[in-house]
């Protein structure tokens, strides 16, 4: 099961209707839902900018009683490590929380279900998928 992006999940919650279709098959066919502590980090980030704290936090709280939370290992750290440096030696940094995301879903053979294209392609070992052309 792919690994949802911070940016399904808030299309998702927005009744994005591409989104919504994308999770409810996975739902439907019981795959399990999957993604990274960064992007939760991402979503509570978000709710607490916003001016619905409480609907948003709770949101995030019901969507995620569903979705298994992969965490971050030292080997995580380590690929994140590489990544982030060979990136910054081509002079193509794509932010910390992208290169850590991209880090876990490698290690743990997952693709990336994102809008994202412009970031993740940057990182030739990563899987992904433009899930608003799927």
């Amino acid at each position: 099961m792919p690994i949802l992006d911070s940016d399904i999940i808030i299309a998702y919650f927005r009744n994005v209707p591409k989104a919504v279709e994308i999770i409810d098959k996975f739902v439907k066919e019981q795959k399990i839902l999957k993604t990274t502590i960064f992007n939760v980090a991402e979503l509570y980030k978000g709710a607490y900018l916003s001016s619905k704290v409480k609907e948003n936090i709770k949101e995030i709280e019901e969507f995620l009683e569903n979705v298994t939370i992969i965490d971050f290992t030292i080997n995580d750290a380590i690929k994140f490590a590489k990544i982030s440096a060979e990136l910054r030696q081509k002079g193509e940094m794509i932010g910390d929380f992208d290169e850590l995301i991209a880090s876990v879903a490698i290690n743990n053979n997952e693709t990336i279900f994102t809008r994202n294209i412009n970031h993740y392609e940057r990182i030739p070992q990563l899987s992904f998928k433009n899930w608003e052309k799927t």
